[in-house]
């Protein structure tokens, strides 16, 4: 490979000439026709198209392999890929000077120069860089068959970045879908052994929560509410707090071991609940929200959070729900009506201690599945940086 430092220096003007898109106004745009490449199409496959029909000037017409360049708001190189289209004002398609650069390489290329264009860009609403400070930008390129050879070396890299991005995107989804599968599975184990059980011979007491106008939040008595509740766990990193009096914070008190229910929610919420344990001081529940008293000579509370978290007791519980615009809703008789089937206390406690050694394990997985996908998403540039530095 020849030194970096061997290379010739050129102005991105000098290897390119680089023709801006159309200014499309919204009475141009259609149905049907050509899509029209906005800058939301190239940093997001999945948004959708204007499209543009009628006759246009060839410097705007796009195909599959053209390099575009976005110079404003967001600054990137694209190898476009999705066949014949029009293009939109504030980005360039570039014509490669072929004699002093490659096409591949110089998109690569300006990959590099990103934080040089940031740096020469200005406007406050929308960053962008004039053509003429981006055209005087200055870089340096080997001969073309040296060009060549790197892009080979980058793509060789970026297909390898691929597989590792395709077996992390499974892990990461495996990882995702893991507190589910377990409580599908834990429910299926447990209805082939014993008999189902309306959940209302499983709990002492159940009460709505606590409604109070908004001058009465803000400080006070700890309000657990529906954004509290997730993933059958209680979560107390976002408190809110309302003045209850004495008796309300009787009437309505959450303590630990208890288990709170989402009564009115979307429909793809509602049902959730959380088992209540962490609480170092008195809650409410708001009005809602269900608190379930569990007897507990016959429910490890734990456990039957797993139970009432599977989709197939929500599915039941779902079922018989009220729905209305936006929202669905649940009854105390929905609730401790729907079915478990619920094993002895010494059964639950025994596969609450096994699950409970194995939680560390699983929560470790998806630390570690999120922490690689972080590291992943910076191989690309690391690729790029160290092909033009000559250590790839």
């Amino acid at each position: 490979m020849i030194a970096p430092s061997k290379w010739k220096e050129f102005s991105l003007g000098e290897i390119a000439q680089y023709l801006n898109g159309k200014a499309f106004k919204p009475a141009d745009w259609g149905n049907q026709g050509f899509p029209i490449i906005r800058i939301q199409n190239l940093t997001d496959p999945e948004k959708p198209f204007n499209y543009f029909d009628g006759n246009i000037e060839d410097r705007y017409q796009i195909d599959t392999g053209d390099l575009l360049i976005s110079w404003s708001a967001t600054l990137g190189s694209f190898i476009w890929n999705r066949g014949p289209a029009v293009l939109n004002q504030h980005i360039f398609k570039v014509l490669p000077n072929t004699h002093l650069v490659d096409k591949e390489f110089l998109h690569f290329l300006v990959l590099t120069t990103l934080d040089e264009m940031a740096k020469n860009s200005h406007g406050l609403a929308m960053k962008h860089i004039t053509k003429k400070k981006f055209e005087a930008l200055k870089v340096t390129i080997p001969p073309l068959a040296e060009q060549r050879h790197i892009v080979a070396r980058i793509k060789v890299c970026m297909e390898r970045v691929e597989e590792i991005e395709e077996l992390q995107n499974s892990i990461t989804s495996e990882c995702s879908i893991m507190p589910t599968a377990s409580k599908h599975d834990l429910w299926n184990e447990c209805s082939r052994l014993f008999d189902p059980i309306p959940l209302g011979k499983a709990v002492l007491s159940a009460k709505n929560g606590l409604y109070k106008p908004k001058k009465f939040h803000g400080s006070g008595t700890v309000l657990l509410r529906m954004f509290n509740i997730k993933d059958g766990e209680l979560i107390l990193d976002r408190i809110e707090r309302l003045q209850a009096t004495e008796k309300e914070s009787v009437d309505f008190a959450v303590m630990n071991g208890n288990i709170i229910v989402s009564r009115v929610n979307s429909r793809e919420l509602v049902g959730k609940s959380a088992f209540v344990q962490g609480l170092e001081e008195l809650a409410v529940n708001e009005a809602m929200i269900i608190r379930l008293q569990i007897d507990e000579n016959k429910a490890d509370g734990r456990f039957l959070t797993w139970l009432m978290n599977s989709p197939q007791f929500l599915h039941d519980l779902r079922g018989r729900a009220k729905h209305a615009i936006g929202q669905s809703s649940i009854n105390q008789s929905d609730l401790l009506g729907s079915k478990v089937p619920l094993p002895g206390i010494k059964e639950q406690q025994a596969i609450v201690d096994a699950k409970t050694r194995l939680l560390p394990i699983a929560f470790h997985l998806q630390a570690e599945a999120a922490e690689q996908e972080k590291l992943i998403s910076g191989l690309r540039d690391s690729i790029i940086r160290k092909a033009f530095s000559g250590e790839l």
